[in-house]
């Protein structure tokens, strides 16, 4: 990652090479024949898509044509009194903003000279899109992820809520129009600390280390970045270790005892599940002897 506030030897600034935002400088422009594609379109795949529950609408042949990620909806509480300009709002509570679950839209293009196969593949589409989780027999929450190929650092916690269509059989091709509904945030695909090369958002990189290795007392800053909301965090360790959570009663820490496993059975010990508060210097005290790896994702608007 190179820093576009950064000079290199010679005093040239340069600006992040990983960014999407970035397009490397081409100083000689050459024409030169692209030739017509002469093959059949169903030879052609797409690029672009979503995978969501199963489907993959690259490999089911649908064309990505448009994007539609719309603001979600702000929880406000607002007042005003006379002789007032504008109004107060108290709609900020513990350094947070509250959003109401949004709207995500995609079009997409099922190109084919044969009616009944645009409508099979429509058909086969929705389905999939439609049904639950396959495996999950009792389902506390609707929300699956759904990833998408404009975003490959995050991904959507959302249920699909439509799936129409409209079929053009002069020009044999069908516009269908898929809508999701879930969370406001996006999260990152990968645990923070991983650092997977395809899941990584060069533009809002940060890295911090989330493996500890305790013997006797640990005192560590932990931060919670993106969009200041707190997050949920998991804790593995090898050991029983005592842990000093922010906002938590010093005198009453939480015993997090460690994950055993027998056979295929697992059972976790103790309470391993925390919210981690938004912002920086987060600081978190451990006393015990063992390792201890803290999982948690973060939160973006996109």
């Amino acid at each position: 990652m190179v820093d576009k506030y950064t000079p290199d030897s010679n005093g040239v600034y340069k600006q992040n090479v990983f960014s999407q935002f970035h397009h490397e400088p081409m100083p000689n422009y050459k024409f030169h024949e692209i030739g017509i594609y002469a093959g059949d379109i169903s030879e052609v795949n797409p690029d672009a898509g979503i995978k969501f529950n199963g489907f993959d609408s690259a490999k089911a042949g649908w064309w990505l044509s448009k994007r539609e990620f719309s603001t979600p909806e702000e929880y406000e509480v607002v007042d005003s009194v006379p002789y007032q300009q504008g109004e107060y709002d108290f709609s900020v509570l513990d350094n947070q903003r509250f959003f109401k679950a949004r709207t995500i839209k995609y079009e997409f293009l099922i190109i084919d000279d044969d009616p009944q196969y645009r409508q099979g593949s429509y058909d086969q589409g929705k389905n999939e899109l439609m049904m639950l989780p396959y495996n999950d027999t009792d389902v506390d929450n609707a929300y699956m992820d759904l990833l998408d190929t404009g975003s490959p650092a995050y991904k959507f916690n959302v249920k699909c809520k439509s799936v129409s269509s409209s079929d053009d059989d002069e020009q044999g091709v069908m516009t269908v129009t898929v809508e999701f509904k879930g969370d406001p945030f996006a999260l990152s695909r990968s645990l923070v600390g991983t650092d997977i090369w395809d899941e990584i958002d060069f533009d809002n990189y940060f890295t911090q280390q989330t493996y500890f290795d305790i013997n006797g007392e640990l005192l560590l800053s932990l931060d919670n970045l993106g969009m200041p909301t707190p997050v949920e965090l998991e804790i593995d360790n090898s050991s029983n270790i005592v842990i000093r959570w922010p906002g938590e009663d010093r005198a009453f820490p939480t015993v997090v005892k460690p994950i055993t496993k027998s056979g295929s059975q697992i059972t976790y010990g103790g309470n391993i599940t925390k919210i981690l508060p938004s912002g920086t210097n987060n600081n978190i005290g451990f006393t015990g002897k063992g390792s201890v790896r803290l999982n948690f994702r973060y939160r973006m608007m996109y």
